[in-house]
């Protein structure tokens, strides 16, 4: 087939008159179903089922960290009727931790659309008395039994932005892990661990309230969501890393193809619905083009590359 008859064929191929058999458009969310995040993958599923004029479901493939739905759209036609969305985890992190990952996140891939960031940051509790981070970095070398930080989980942003930190000031940062952010906050705040590492959206409201004290957030320029809140690297730490939310469709899917979808994602998340619907989820909007998504996942995992590998930190 000729390049242009590809490229008009793959056009088509998001049109429900071409695809009458296909079946419905599939978003596949490679996690259990039951987050809060699904209701943006829902609305997102109805504005290009609106758009192209087909039906768009929403299916969670189960499975190894996600691993399994991340691979089953790798697989899938490269027609655009089968897409990923997916935390930065699944195409950055999972892949430097398993060696087993069954998937490569930049060959198997077409980026679509970067949708929303999720924010970091770490703060302290009455066990840590300071308020800075150059305050924590004396006190932490003071104190080097104890440099401990309660983190969500294992494996993702919050587990290694304390050990960029530890590496930098010189201290070995040990993370103790919980399943999920409330309890990694409540034990900093009952005074059992120093500091917590969560996303930035579940520590605000307990930093107004001075049940925890936020020390830095991890973007490399201020919060929008909370521009009163200093970053690591205008305290002079060179500590950045924020999570986002991205669409993918398998290699090999027409340019046309993906620029279709990259504009119906893009106007809905630029729009006043998609903003408010992203900031009650405690997310920022964005909407990037596929460009932008790759360039910042080609980024993530050159910066979080020998951070995992000096940690030593395998996934299960």
């Amino acid at each position: 087939m000729r390049r242009r008859d590809f490229v008009v064929a793959g056009a088509l191929a998001l049109s429900g008159a071409a695809n009458a058999q296909a079946g419905p458009i599939r978003i596949i969310w490679p996690y259990a179903p039951g987050s809060a995040i699904e209701g943006l993958i829902r609305v997102l599923a109805n504005e290009i089922g609106k758009e192209i004029g087909d039906t768009a479901l929403v299916e969670s493939h189960v499975g190894a960290d996600g691993r399994i739905g991340v691979r089953d759209v790798k697989l899938a036609p490269p027609d655009g009727r089968t897409l990923l969305f997916t935390p930065y985890g699944a195409m950055v992190m999972i892949p430097l931790v398993h060696a087993d990952t069954p998937y490569d996140p930049f060959a198997d891939f077409e980026p679509v659309s970067e949708v929303a960031a999720l924010e970091f940051a770490i703060a302290s509790g009455p066990m840590f008395p300071g308020r800075t981070l150059a305050e924590l970095a004396t006190w932490l070398k003071a104190n080097p039994d104890k440099a401990n930080f309660a983190a969500p989980g294992l494996g993702s942003l919050p587990h290694f932005l304390p050990l960029r930190l530890g590496a930098l000031i010189g201290v070995d940062m040990r993370p103790v892990p919980f399943k999920g952010s409330a309890p990694a906050s409540l034990e900093v705040m009952a005074g059992h661990i120093p500091i917590v590492s969560n996303p930035l959206s579940e520590l605000v409201e307990r930093h107004r309230t001075g049940e925890l004290r936020i020390l830095a957030v991890a973007n490399r320029e201020r919060s929008p969501t909370a521009p009163d809140l200093p970053t690591f690297i205008e305290q002079g730490f060179d500590v950045e890393g924020v999570g986002w939310y991205g669409i993918f469709a398998p290699a090999r899917t027409p340019k046309a193809v993906i620029d279709r979808l990259n504009s119906i994602v893009v106007r809905y998340m630029r729009s006043e619905a998609g903003l408010a619907f992203a900031a009650r989820l405690g997310i920022r909007s964005s909407g990037t083009s596929p460009a932008e998504l790759a360039a910042v996942q080609r980024a993530d995992f050159d910066r979080w590359a020998p951070v995992i590998k000096a940690s030593g930190f395998k996934g299960e």
